[in-house]
């Protein structure tokens, strides 16, 4: 399965125990003092708040996870929590649906907290297993988080069933080499102005593949990228309503293979993974988890080489991570007691941002400098966190909405994507499209 996320990690289970070294001042005398000296200062080197440590909740929870997302981000909560111990359990991404459908369908072992990915979410929303966080003893707060992500972490019924740590908000990256090299501008706002629509892609990407290059490295790249710009559902109840999603972004696939604009990888494969760094491709999806799991460790040689614009529609969101409690958890306070910090706390977010460079769905945290960003040598000098926080609050930017087809529809639609590129018309693909996912999901009707 393509998780639409990130490289993965492999780890085998672990239990998280931290300590972060303050750098500076005198060399203490002992271990003991070291350690004391390390846990009075978080990830940011900011001084804790004694009276945000809580000595009085003991214990341990398991929680199911596919990489070291988690691992890393909670760095600092065993300095917040000191008697609560999180073993993070690694399940490969492609086995994690299933695994997650099979624990519930058979009963067995279930953890307190699970992973839900994006790509997933519709579907496991709307799965009557999981504690409903916005009613007692919960109480989760709509208020703390960025409007966009309500619509992420709820279910069809207005519920609240899962809490997403990570702002997803996606604009395009662009290679700045070759924006010059076609175009004679890598600024950002010039090239907003040159792609400001989508028949701005498929008309200037001739130009691009003149020259040898691709407008995108794949035509999965071309869904993430133009595909996300069609922001209506992809069902209504039982009802496709793929001829206004799927449909038009075949066709424009299909007009980007007749220009022989899209490059030759598959996403998330070890090939496409060098199309970062072969300078050929202009164009990428640019949410900021993209940057510090995918682009910067494909590319790690590159300085100045990136930039980041507004999409033609504003932005859009791409990708997230969720964290629910099943009904049949064992220790649910403590399981919510881990996520309300993680997702929930300036504490969390700092966290969280010092080991991802990536900002949260967090509201308060906006109003304070944890996220105003740095101009970036790999994007130019650009500085792309404050380019996503405007991107995210444009009128056009919204979350997409979710249903619980979407991870068939997901799954059929990388089925059929090689015969657009091998010559096949769009509409000969849809149909192919709908059969396919007619076959796998009955209950769908058009």
């Amino acid at each position: 399965m393509k998780t639409g996320r990130r490289p993965i990690v492999m780890v085998s289970a672990l239990v998280l125990f931290v300590l972060v070294s303050c750098g500076g001042g005198s060399k203490p005398s002992s271990d003991s003092e070291a350690r004391t000296a390390e846990n009075n200062v978080d990830a940011l080197g900011i001084p804790i708040d004694p009276s945000k440590v809580n000595t009085e909740l003991k214990g341990e929870i398991s929680w199911w996870v596919w990489g070291d997302y988690e691992i890393r981000g909670t760095q600092d909560f065993n300095k917040y929590y000191p008697n609560v111990t999180i073993n993070f359990v690694a399940v490969p991404s492609d086995e994690f649906p299933e695994k997650v459908l099979t624990a519930f369908a058979t009963g067995i072992d279930l953890p307190d907290v699970i992973n839900i990915e994006s790509a997933e979410r519709g579907q496991f929303n709307n799965m009557d297993v999981w504690e409903r966080l916005d009613a007692a003893p919960y109480n989760f707060n709509k208020n703390d988080v960025l409007p966009i992500d309500i619509p992420l972490i709820s279910n069809s019924k207005g519920e609240i069933v899962c809490s997403q740590i990570d702002n997803c908000v996606s604009g395009y990256m662009y290679d700045r080499n070759l924006a010059k090299k076609y175009f004679g501008t890598d600024d950002p706002a010039e090239m907003e102005k040159l792609f400001a629509s989508i028949d701005d892609f498929i008309e200037k990407s001739k130009v691009v593949a003149a020259g040898g290059d691709y407008m995108f490295a794949s035509p999965e790249d071309v869904v993430d990228c133009i595909g996300n710009l069609f922001k209506e559902p992809h069902t209504i109840g039982t009802k496709l309503n793929t001829d206004n999603t799927i449909l038009p972004t075949y066709r424009v696939i299909e007009k980007l293979v007749a220009n022989k604009a899209i490059g030759p990888y598959t996403m998330w494969t070890p090939t496409w993974m060098t199309s970062f760094s072969s300078n050929k491709v202009l164009f990428y999806i640019g949410p900021a988890w993209f940057f510090s799991y995918t682009v910067k460790p494909a590319d790690p040689d590159s300085t100045g080489k990136w930039g980041l614009i507004t999409p033609p529609g504003d932005g859009f969101n791409r990708g997230g991570t969720a964290y629910a409690i099943p009904k049949k958890a064992k220790n649910k306070d403590l399981a919510w007691e881990a996520i309300k910090w993680f997702t929930m706390t300036m504490e969390g977010s700092r966290s969280f941002f010092q080991a991802h460079n990536a900002t949260t769905m967090y509201n308060p945290a906006y109003d304070t400098d944890l996220f105003k960003g740095e101009p970036d040598p790999y994007f130019g000098g650009q500085n792309w966190v404050a380019k996503l926080n405007e991107i995210a609050v444009l009128p056009g930017t919204s979350a997409p909405v979710m249903g619980p087809f979407d991870f068939h529809i997901r799954r059929v639609n990388d089925q059929v994507l090689p015969d657009l590129v091998s010559g096949k018309s769009a509409d000969e693909t849809y149909t192919k499209f709908i059969s396919l996912l007619l076959e796998r999901a009955p209950e769908l009707s058009r």
